[in-house]
């Protein structure tokens, strides 16, 4: 009986995962050190398989989320550090790229600084990496940073809802590394929260 030829991109791609088990190529039992949004062998092969392909179309991944977890692949050996971490999302603004990661344990600063110009030096871009913290405003700080927080204030909204308003100190505005509408864009495409920022009175 002769093989049926592949009849989709699946059957491609499942044949290839099981052709690298066999062949010990990669190993497929238990977590792998740094979690991705994304499967690892999609990521290596450059082959979406049907359910990472489904989260590029609902818009739960994007290209740029496949792009850096690759490059923090790569970056493993360079910065054992981040076989304790998780990548969360990337989002671009203009000029420089956000890139959100939780680790558990703590990595020093610098690391992050010598993992940020690897990215930038490959991205050719600005990157900044902030780490997912419970904490409202060290989040927004990482952000907004050079611009310090003067306050933060929780609004209730008729509808239930609410947001928080940040303010900013007139001379700390310029700071900011993108415009408030930018960046209250960029926080709630990162953790889901409306954000206003707005000049401390």
């Amino acid at each position: 009986m002769k093989p049926r030829p592949f009849s989709s991109l699946w059957s491609v791609t499942n044949f290839l995962r099981n052709l690298l088990i066999r062949e010990r190529k990669v190993c497929w039992v238990g977590r792998e050190p740094l979690d991705i949004p994304v499967c690892y062998f999609c990521l290596k092969s450059g082959f979406l398989c049907q359910s990472c392909s489904d989260k590029l179309k609902r818009g739960e991944i994007t290209q740029l989320d496949l792009e850096v977890a690759r490059s923090l692949l790569d970056l493993e050996v360079r910065f054992p550090q981040l076989k304790d971490c998780t990548f969360y999302k990337a989002v671009e603004v203009p000029g420089l790229i956000f890139i959100m990661v939780g680790c558990r344990r703590r990595i020093p600063r610098v690391i992050w600084r010598k993992i940020s110009k690897a990215l930038s030096d490959e991205k050719k871009m600005a990157v900044r990496i902030i780490e997912k913290t419970p904490s409202l405003k060290a989040f927004l700080t990482q952000i907004l940073s050079p611009a310090r927080i003067s306050s933060i204030n929780t609004i209730w909204l008729p509808d239930g809802t609410w947001e928080s308003n940040v303010k900013i100190s007139p001379g700390d505005l310029r700071k900011l590394p993108a415009e408030p509408k930018i960046l209250e864009a960029l926080i709630k495409d990162l953790i889901n929260e409306k954000v206003t920022i707005t000049q401390a009175g």
